[in-house]
């Protein structure tokens, strides 16, 4: 929120009842971190149907930060601008698109994320493409890519490029070609299903360990690379010990952790993928990471389950229970060394691009299975990207608390 007039002269305004002025103040008493005060009048100018008032509000009912999360009253505040405005249709997309935020009809919030691409936004325009990608709508793809990229959107663009150097989507088309907007709300009912998914192969049956191959289109992983790479820190661990979460000489990747603001349909419908491969909800998951290996770089064997007998076991199982499953997702190829190895098994997985490797951190009884012990070994030349994420025995509450 921004302002523009002075604090004194936004509370006599606002008080006279001048919805610019109680959009304003509360601008103001929010610089100053007058949570409560700046949301009373926020609503206020929202009840007087002033836009910017509506589109901040929604935000925050939709984040739960400065008030109370409420996601019906989200979507009552922006369903009536979504004929005029871009960023309502993103919201509402996301709403009653994103199983966090409570969605349950996947296909209403693509039709939201249509109506901002035809209104122009590039973001959603390549968020389609990539999902046509998914499903395989080639005849989509292209048009999608062309006018995201023509809208200033990089992602697009690279991907574009990549369409064209690797020929993978057919013949490449003129530049400009237009979007067959009747076939792509036609589509968005298969947009909105779940992934095929390829026949995993058993690498080893207690605990189990399995591959699935190829089971994302490569310019999908490379979207999620170009999402990841700006913003990839040093990795830390969890102490085994004391809970504590520190950087570790055994861990010398980095990575970054893509928390809901950088969720979008695409990786919701990677992690629809997860879920099934796992057979645990979307909401056992933990946030994805991507992490980054370059040369010399390793995480040394260790397992992703907690240490029930360690000191800081109590609030880690708390928060969903166990780690009991992992899914990795390898998103490049073009490296040496990185593989991943189980060295208690004997066994070393060096994944395709797109593979999924799926596998159980518990045994029957429920322990951690000494067996899942695994290793992210050194990558001799290249770089390693890596979509992991842990699956919990229970939903995970920083899901749907955020």
């Amino acid at each position: 929120m921004a302002s523009s007039i002075s604090f004194q002269e936004a509370v006599t305004l606002a008080k006279s009842g001048d919805a610019d002025a109680q959009y304003a103040l509360s601008s103001l008493l929010h610089q100053r971190g007058q949570f409560d005060e700046s949301v009373h009048w926020l609503r206020l100018a929202a009840a007087q149907k002033l836009i910017p008032a509506q589109m901040t509000l929604a935000i925050f009912l939709m984040d739960g930060r400065y008030c109370p999360r409420n996601r019906q009253h989200a979507i009552e505040l922006l369903q009536p601008l979504a004929a005029t405005q871009i960023q309502a249709n993103l919201l509402l997309s996301e709403l009653q698109g994103l199983v966090a935020l409570g969605a349950t009809d996947r296909e209403a919030g693509l039709r939201y994320l249509l109506a901002a691409a035809r209104m122009g936004d590039a973001g959603a325009l390549r968020q389609l493409a990539l999902l046509c990608l998914c499903h395989r709508h080639w005849e989509l793809v292209r048009p999608l890519l062309d006018a995201a990229a023509r809208r200033g959107d990089a992602a697009a663009a690279q991907a574009l490029a990549n369409c064209r150097v690797e020929g993978i989507i057919g013949v490449p088309e003129p530049a400009g070609s237009n979007i067959d907007w009747l076939l792509l709300e036609r589509a968005l009912p298969h947009l909105a299903a779940d992934m095929p998914l390829p026949a995993g192969e058993i690498l080893h049956e207690a605990p189990l360990i399995r591959r699935l191959p190829g089971v994302v289109h490569p310019l999908v992983l490379d979207a999620v690379i170009n999402l990841a790479a700006p913003l990839v820190q040093r990795s830390q661990i969890v102490d085994a010990r004391t809970g504590e979460v520190r950087a570790d000489p055994m861990r010398n990747s980095s990575h970054v952790t893509l928390g809901p603001r950088q969720h979008d349909h695409v990786l919701e419908a990677i992690e629809r993928c997860i879920s099934r491969v796992s057979g645990m909800p979307v909401l056992n998951g933990e946030f994805m990471q991507i992490l980054r290996y370059r040369v010399g770089e390793e995480f040394r064997p260790h397992v992703d389950y907690f240490n029930e007998s360690g000191a800081g076991a109590y609030q880690s199982l708390a928060d969903g229970g166990q780690r009991a499953q992992t899914v990795l997702m390898y998103l490049n190829a073009d490296y040496q060394g990185g593989s991943t190895s189980f060295p208690e098994l004997q066994l070393s997985i060096k994944g395709g691009r797109g593979d999924m490797l799926h596998f159980h951190n518990l045994g029957a009884d429920g322990l951690g299975h000494t067996d899942s012990l695994h290793a992210g070994m050194p990558v001799i030349s290249g770089e390693k990207w890596l979509l992991s994420q842990w699956i919990r025995s229970e939903r995970y509450p920083a899901r749907v608390t955020w």
